[in-house]
């Protein structure tokens, strides 16, 4: 378990640099200040090493593992929860190879919340240049590919029974996120 929280963190330490230079990359203002970098970069080793705990507890069946998960996402909020629909529905889509039709609705969910996202940040960004949205969206594909797969501890198959109530939540959930993103798209476009 120590080694599962370990590459969790490192996993997660990564990640969180990663995606401070991208946040870097495409803000209009670009300043820079240590509290933020440390905030997003270890609030994302905090996450992954959570993730990595939740994993492991999950595969030596141990109880509480989803609780660490739904903490892990909780932890992601502030400037992160704009991620989320994309996050939830990409983690369902990743984790649940049955029944298909949720898997490919769920994913193309995540696709669409993703650009939502970056029309949003990169697209609609005065300051970049149609190229540099192009490199953004490029370096953000996998960024948010790689999250949703962590958080896909949830729905991963051939791991320790989920519990009901978890079940339930992973069908409704990610069905509540596409037609609360229809009705805002809706609203932005209209």
């Amino acid at each position: 378990m120590p080694r599962s929280i370990v590459i969790g963190a490192a996993a997660g330490a990564g990640w969180g640099v990663v995606m401070r230079a991208w946040m870097r990359y495409i803000t209009e203002s670009p300043e820079f200040s240590w509290s933020g970098t440390l905030f997003i970069v270890g609030a994302s080793t905090v996450v992954g090493a959570l993730l990595g705990l939740a994993r492991a507890r999950r595969r030596s069946g141990g109880v509480g593992w989803w609780r660490l998960t739904a903490l892990s996402l909780a932890l992601l909020g502030a400037g992160g929860a704009v991620m989320w629909p994309a996050v939830v529905t990409g983690a369902v889509a990743f984790g649940r190879p049955r029944p298909r039709w949720l898997r490919w609705l769920t994913a193309a969910a995540a696709i669409v919340f993703s650009g939502l996202v970056l029309r949003d940040v990169a697209f609609d960004n005065t300051r970049l240049t149609t190229v540099e949205a192009v490199v953004a969206s490029v370096w953000y594909a996998p960024m948010i590919g790689l999250e949703a797969w962590a958080f896909s501890v949830v729905t991963a198959p051939n791991l320790a029974p989920v519990p009901s109530k978890v079940k339930k939540t992973l069908t409704v959930v990610p069905v509540a996120f596409m037609i609360a993103a229809g009705v805002m798209a809706m609203g932005i476009s209209g």
